[in-house]
């Protein structure tokens, strides 16, 4: 989670290009659009009303959650209008937290051992503390009974605030505003104890709760901001299980950029988004990258102007990573919204001195659905680039064109995708088509023409036998760039970025059938079948993260089976296996991302490890063992009817592949998947 630090920082811009280079409609820095107050600004100035509520005896009851307080009293808080919008505690309260899910409630207890924040009693989560703060909306407001009272804790309020107004976490005023516009449940509190808590409940802009630990790592370096980082120990889904997909409120159907670098690390970037509004709605949760750690400093994205379609300015909230937008009126069901943003962004610094740079697809260089399955977008994208950089957005090639000092290149990609990035530095290209396919490979810095040549020729190899497995080829260029560093690949968009190893030209050799060596062979497999799971179909939520990984996974090894030899294929299955073994009973597959890492300096290598070793390996243990008992027809032609079947929607849970499963075998595979996805046993 981000936020926004306000820095006065210089607009640099870039001068008008001379007559010789090529049109382009311009990224330029339009005055600030003087927009609507932003949701939740009337809550940001928080003080006490003077009204205050006996503490002894009561409990508050939400959720996961359960309060209890000894003693003490409530502190009625309202906003800068007067308003009440929650309270403020002083005395001895205890919260417990335990989600509903058996096996989340094991993993909260575990999380909290590792990471902080509570302490495991009795398989539940407990954490004491004398000074809280209490927001909700008015569905949820407690029944307190305030009366008059003397003697208000003014100074341990102020304290209280600034112990928590630098965390990075989400925004909390903003989203409660919008709750209360819509009549809706929100809460979220803040409690000073051993370790500090945050527990928000909210069923209005997401449809989860959480426990978050806040704090500030130890091996800090002299002068860096004074600031918290959060970590999420337990959550708990709102209204749905894990097994279900995460509630849509809008989609993302539709996104068109221009981006112009400017000066050093900042950007201009103008962009277009479309949604449907899939239910009703009054304002858009998003997440967005509004800030970027550079140098020693915090850098935040600058918002010149956010207007809807016909260029009405909109009220909105930027930071802590989010950007809330209130519509200029609430929309029905299957409406369609247009916001247009310009902003200039901190996204461009050459990391580790490289002459590259990468647009943040993690954390959203453009405005994103809280939940990847309400972004299903077509791309547009025209970026400019000083020369000598060169620009590889998602999306197949309309124009290059290139003038005295800049590079310039249109893309567009017309199958919706759930995000989409920008890749650029001093590469060298080089191209072949097949079968209508093009694919391009981009070299750092010197041209590498023979092991070009030979990822071109593993490019077209395996794209053909998957073409043969699984159905055509989702796109029609395709762009392998090598990225200045060792040991991993990944694929947005038909892209793959891929390590140096990969470019060195003596691990290959001239025929087709050792095109493969030094682990090169399943990782170009593995991107390559992300282009089917993870784009034709992909997973619905983090729960169901295996439906892009582990799906890649068993298809890369039947590839390398099928082009190379069989006992390939046989080292990865006892990879697999001795990292499944090795990380099952850290939590079942459907819970590896909510394993909680250190909030520290270094890497928590341990957890990641986990994680990987979930999603991946032992994901991968059990589509082989499907494999191995269907036999490599059925199994392969249920795989051809599963991306058949989503290729409209895209994403999918667990639960729905193994209905199909059923539906093809006529068995019951239910028990199987709760005993080995959902559970922690070894196939």
């Amino acid at each position: 989670m981000r936020s926004a630090l306000r820095l006065v920082l210089p607009l640099l811009l870039a001068t008008t290009g001379s007559a010789q280079e090529p049109a382009l409609p311009r990224v330029e820095a339009s005055l600030t659009v003087q927009a609507p107050a932003g949701p939740g600004a009337l809550y940001r100035e928080k003080a006490l009303s003077g009204r205050a509520a006996a503490a002894n005896g009561k409990t508050f009851l939400l959720g996961a959650g359960r309060y209890e307080f000894s003693e003490g009293r409530f502190w009625e808080l309202t906003g800068k209008d007067g308003r009440p919008i929650g309270s403020f505690f002083v005395g001895k309260g205890a919260l417990s937290f335990t989600p509903d899910d058996a096996q989340a409630a094991r993993l909260a207890v575990r999380n909290a051992k590792h990471v902080g924040g509570a302490s495991g009693v009795d398989g539940k989560l407990k954490a004491p503390f004398e000074v809280a703060s209490f927001l909700y909306s008015d569905a949820l407001r407690p029944d307190w009974a305030f009366e008059k009272a003397e003697r208000a804790p003014d100074a341990e309020l102020k304290a209280h605030l600034r112990r928590f107004q630098d965390d990075r976490t989400q925004q909390v005023e903003s989203r409660l505003a919008v709750a209360n516009a819509v009549k809706g449940r929100y809460f979220a509190s803040t409690l000073e104890a051993s370790s500090d808590l945050r527990h928000v409940f909210d069923a209005v802009t997401d449809d989860e709760e959480a426990l978050v630990f806040v704090d500030r790592p130890s091996g800090l370096g002299i002068g860096f901001p004074d600031a918290r980082f959060a970590k999420v120990i337990a959550r708990q889904p709102i209204g749905r299980t894990r097994r279900e997909a995460p509630r849509i409120d809008a989609r993302l159907v539709a996104v068109d950029v221009e981006i112009e670098e400017i000066d050093k690390v900042w950007g201009a970037l103008k962009v277009t988004e479309t949604f449907v509004a899939a239910r009703p709605i009054a304002a858009l949760a998003l997440d967005f990258d509004t800030e970027t750690f550079t140098g020693s400093k915090f850098v935040s994205t600058r918002m010149r102007s956010l207007t809807d379609g016909d260029g009405v300015p909109l009220g909105y909230s930027l930071g802590q990573g989010n950007l809330i937008v209130a519509l200029a009126k609430p929309v029905a069901e299957g409406t369609r919204v247009t916001l247009k943003l310009e902003y200039e962004a901190p996204y461009f610094e050459r990391a580790g001195g490289d002459n590259v740079w990468e647009l943040p697809i993690a954390s959203g260089w453009y405005p994103q659905p809280v939940n990847l399955n309400a972004s299903n977008h077509t791309f547009h994208a025209v970026v400019r680039t000083r020369k000598p950089f060169i620009a590889f957005p998602s999306g197949e090639t309309v124009r290059r064109e290139e003038g005295k000092d800049w590079n310039v290149v249109e893309t567009r990609l017309d199958r919706p995708v759930p995000f989409a990035t920008v890749i650029a530095g001093k590469y060298t290209m080089q191209e072949s088509t097949e079968d209508g396919v093009t694919c391009r490979i981009a070299s750092y810095g010197l041209a590498k023409e023979m092991s070009g040549k030979k990822l071109l020729n593993i490019f077209h190899s395996v794209r053909k036998f998957y073409t043969w497995l699984l159905g055509p080829f989702p796109w029609k260029e395709y762009t392998i760039i090598e990225i200045n560093s060792y040991g991993f690949g990944q694929a947005p968009p038909g892209l793959m970025r891929i390590t140096k190893e990969a470019f060195q030209s003596n691990i290959y050799t001239d025929q087709v059938s050792t095109l493969f060596s030094h682990g090169i062979n399943q990782r170009v497999a593995h991107e390559l079948a992300h282009s089917y799971f993870g784009y034709v179909v992909a997973d619905a939520s983090p729960s169901h993260q295996w439906i892009s990984e582990s799906f890649s996974e068993v298809v890369s090894m039947y590839a390398i089976e099928r082009l190379k030899d069989k006992s390939e294929s046989e080292n990865l299955a006892a990879v697999w296996k001795s990292a499944a073994k090795e990380s099952t009973k850290a939590a079942p597959i459907y819970l590896a991302n909510e394993l909680a890492s250190k909030i520290s300096t270094q890497w928590d290598e341990s957890v990641e490890l986990d994680r990987i070793n979930l999603v991946y390996s032992k994901g991968a243990l059990l589509l082989l063992a499907l494999r191995r008992e269907l036999g490599d027809d059925l199994f392969f032609t249920i795989l051809r009817s599963f991306l058949k079947s989503f290729e409209k929607r895209q994403n999918a849970t667990t639960d729905e592949f193994a209905s199909l499963l059923a539906f093809v075998t006529k068995k019951d595979w239910k028990p199987w998947f709760d005993k080995y996805y959902y559970g922690t046993e070894m196939p």
